[in-house]
């Protein structure tokens, strides 16, 4: 019995360890599947946890109380100075990691501290009911973003038909949008986006099969409501590019550009992805590694709205 103890101390603290490390060393890029993205980002809670366990055991002796004070000031300040330090590594520092941490450290002592068992049975629960719904609440994004994946992974080579809510998400900008079920091309619904009067608004794919090499084309579907033609740029940029454009001054040279105008109602946008790949100057665009997408527009002098639907890509 004392053997096996031994070694589940060993097996606890060699993952804590490992955890620790984890912290500072590896991880995943702004291009690595988004569901590990969050995954990742969730070994805080299991780091925490695990240190928060050890310690207990350590301070064995302190109520189970005074264990939970000690627990969440030394995780506080730990997992400040963690963020700190992975703020000047070139890692990025977050608020929500810092509450991982915290939640970790409770789960740590309210379930696994061996004084908790001098609480009563309702005393208990009280304290580890609303700390399983904080577990699984900081969990909930990641789920959706591992349903998002899969849903996204099945549809390919269809990016975006905006037929799911959680379609959305594969998209990024400072523009309001949301799905709208009035005005679509196919299915029951598109993406509705409110272009500003900034210099450059728009929206940009972020998450997505980045493999198109197989591809001939990526097309996509514009309804614009007003009588008025609208300057439409499109953009096409590849993991090169955004790694390495602090490196070199050809910026937009070294992406594929090129504009619509769009007419009244439903447009149909098309580029070859042959010529999205010889787009940059000096170099091929990598269609095995695309980075991103981008639909924006210049400077309005009044706000419009948008309708996008059917992002495909096509042979």
């Amino acid at each position: 019995m004392g053997r096996s103890v031994d070694k589940q101390n060993y097996v606890v603290w060699f993952l804590a360890l490992v955890a620790a490390t984890l912290l500072f060393v590896g991880g995943p890029d702004n291009y690595t599947l988004r569901s590990f993205r969050y995954l990742w980002g969730g070994g805080h809670l299991f780091c925490f946890a695990l240190w928060a366990y050890l310690y207990v055991r350590f301070r064995a002796k302190q109520s189970f109380f005074r264990q939970v004070g000690e627990v969440l000031v030394l995780t506080f300040i730990l997992g400040g100075i963690t963020e700190l330090i992975q703020a000047q590594i070139g890692r990025e520092a977050a608020w929500q990691d810092l509450g991982n941490d915290l939640i970790g450290g409770l789960l740590g002592v309210v379930f696994f501290a061996e004084s908790r068992k001098t609480l009563s049975i309702w005393q208990l629960r009280f304290l580890q009911v609303p700390v399983l719904l904080l577990f699984f609440w900081t969990l909930l994004p990641t789920a959706k973003v591992m349903i998002d994946d899969s849903v996204a992974f099945r549809q390919f080579p269809l990016l975006s038909g905006f037929e799911t809510p959680l379609e959305i998400s594969r998209w990024s900008g400072s523009v309001k949008r949301s799905r709208d079920h009035q005005v679509t091309f196919s299915g029951n619904s598109s993406l509705r986006i409110a272009l500003t009067t900034q210099r450059y608004s728009g929206i940009g794919l972020k998450d997505f099969p980045r493999d198109w090499s197989a591809y001939g084309a990526v097309r996509l579907r514009v309804f614009n409501p007003d009588q008025n033609l609208l300057t439409l740029h499109f953009r096409i940029h590849d993991q090169y590019h955004t790694s390495h454009k602090n490196s070199h001054s050809l910026g937009y040279s070294d992406r594929f550009n090129t504009s619509f105008k769009l007419k009244p109602g439903w447009n149909r946008l098309q580029v070859a992805l042959a010529k999205v790949a010889h787009a940059p100057k000096g170099r091929l665009l990598d269609l095995t590694k695309i980075g991103g997408m981008g639909l924006f527009v210049g400077k309005l002098a009044e706000p419009r709205t948008i309708y996008i639907d059917d992002v495909m890509l096509i042979p």
